[in-house]
């Protein structure tokens, strides 16, 4: 019996024409495997696209958040808990990437994509394409910002080991497709899911 996908991110369509292995994950279409993908270790673009997306907004959002994340997350701050991504964009809004949904948030998730950026070279292909000052200094580890790529609104958050692009889905191609240029000089390539969890 074929399990049939509940949700299709924007990318799926570029992964099948690059001869990616497609699969069904907890209900979405995923690319786990491509075909030349690169060593580990290298500069990866990964399609994280597949999770439930909600947003919190209002005067609740600080003590809904300290429910959640057991301390309050600072504006501009990143937080992982309990496999749930916690962006804290202002004093009234926040913006949770992963985990079941949660009462009284706002179910987002067809209005958000997810590109992952991986590898010693992330950090130099992301100035390529933003102005916004990404360096450790002023964008450490656990913090995020929202900033235009070529035009398009990214919410960028910074993790130990990669960075996440989150966009509206109807930009993601054209995201997709100006980081792989950015990256070109730094033998940047698409991977599957696979190649994040072996």
């Amino acid at each position: 019996m074929t399990t049939l996908p509940l949700a299709v991110g924007p990318l799926i369509p570029a992964h099948r024409r690059a001869g990616a292995t497609v699969e069904t994950v907890s209900g979405w279409e995923t690319a786990v495997k491509y075909p030349a993908e690169p060593m580990r270790g290298a500069n990866a673009l990964v399609d994280l696209t597949g999770r439930n997306v909600c947003e919190i907004n209002g005067p609740e959002t600080d003590p809904f958040l300290q429910a959640i994340a057991n301390e309050r997350l600072p504006i501009r701050g990143l937080k992982t808990v309990a496999g749930r991504d916690i962006y804290r964009l202002t004093n009234a809004r926040a913006i949770l990437f992963g985990g079941d949904p949660i009462d009284g948030s706002i179910n987002v998730t067809g209005g958000w994509a997810t590109i992952g950026l991986y590898g010693p070279q992330s950090l130099n292909v992301l100035q390529k394409i933003t102005a916004i000052d990404l360096r450790e200094r002023t964008f450490g580890v656990g913090q995020c910002a929202q900033g235009p790529v070529f035009g398009v609104n990214v919410l960028f958050g910074r993790f130990a080991d990669h960075w996440e692009l989150h966009a509206c889905p109807d930009m993601t191609q054209f995201l997709w497709e100006v980081l792989l240029d950015a990256g070109a000089e730094f033998h940047l390539k698409p991977a599957g899911r696979s190649w994040i969890s072996p």
